[in-house]
């Protein structure tokens, strides 16, 4: 980011006090907040837009300076949520503000140096749906496993259930978690799996409930991995069947508790 180090004319400052004046008087802060407590306002506004059923909106903050982008920081801060993505042209970076839907959006051309920052307003930031249409549709785990050279009852048990979950039509956006510590199954049977569904790039970690979801190159099939013990850092791992964690993301109601949030803070 640039700052804006061209001076102004004089009336031009004169212009930019006059509009100061009502502010200093109501929100104490330094001279660039008036900028941003107007963003807040915008997204405030977009917010609402989505919770209504409209699309996800982005605001560019290239043309904001660095102690404006501090100042947004340190009204709207970071939440829990996190994403990874090196997508084949750009690599998308993604993590929630402290207001659910209102996300810190980073993109980063691979032809390019430099990245861009954004503020994007909606439940999901809208580079996680370029992920899934990647994904190949109705895989033929059952081929694939005779190839790997496993015969274990267990370990084919559990690739017919995978086979049958994800080849359905998800309709109500459930998600089926499969603990493998729970499964009689031997540690050459996870690796096993590990080859016959490798984990991508695609990252997903939720802070507050401390779990990582990996993207697969099969639609509807995740891995997922969550500290089971706290106390010892023990990590429980296992598959995800569903069209998307849309559990971790946050609902109508959180985007319109988020909304009026904002509309208080820059009011």
């Amino acid at each position: 980011m640039k700052e804006k180090d061209a001076p102004l004319d004089p009336l031009e400052i004169f212009s930019q006090i006059k509009k100061l004046l009502p502010f200093f008087r109501s929100f104490r802060r330094d001279k660039n907040s008036v900028d941003i407590l107007n963003l807040l306002k915008d997204i405030a506004r977009a917010l609402q837009l989505v919770c209504k059923g409209g699309k996800n909106l982005l605001f560019d903050l290239t043309n904001l300076s660095r102690i404006q982008i501090e100042s947004c920081f340190n009204l709207i801060g970071l939440g829990k949520l996190c994403i990874f993505y090196p997508h084949l042209q750009a690599v998308y970076a993604a993590q929630q503000t402290a207001f659910p839907g209102v996300w810190w959006m980073e993109k980063k051309e691979r032809q390019q140096k430099v990245s861009s920052l954004h503020i994007e307003v909606g439940r999901i930031p809208g580079f996680v749906f370029l992920e899934n249409k990647e994904r190949i549709k109705n895989p033929d785990l059952k081929t694939a496993l005779c190839s790997l050279g496993s015969s274990r009852i267990s370990l084919q048990a559990l690739v017919s259930s995978l086979v049958s979950y994800a080849c359905e039509q998800i309709r109500d956006k459930t998600e089926r978690k499969i603990h493998l510590n729970l499964l009689p199954l031997m540690m050459q049977d996870i690796k096993t799996l590990h080859c016959l569904i490798p984990k991508t790039d695609f990252t997903i970690y939720s802070r507050e409930k401390q779990a990582w979801i990996f993207g697969t190159p099969w639609k509807n099939i995740w891995w997922f991995e969550e500290i089971a013990d706290p106390q010892v850092n023990q990590k429980s791992i296992g598959l995800l069947i569903c069209e998307f964690p849309y559990s971790l993301f946050p609902d109508c109601l959180e985007l319109d508790i988020s909304a009026r949030r904002l509309e208080k803070i820059a009011a």
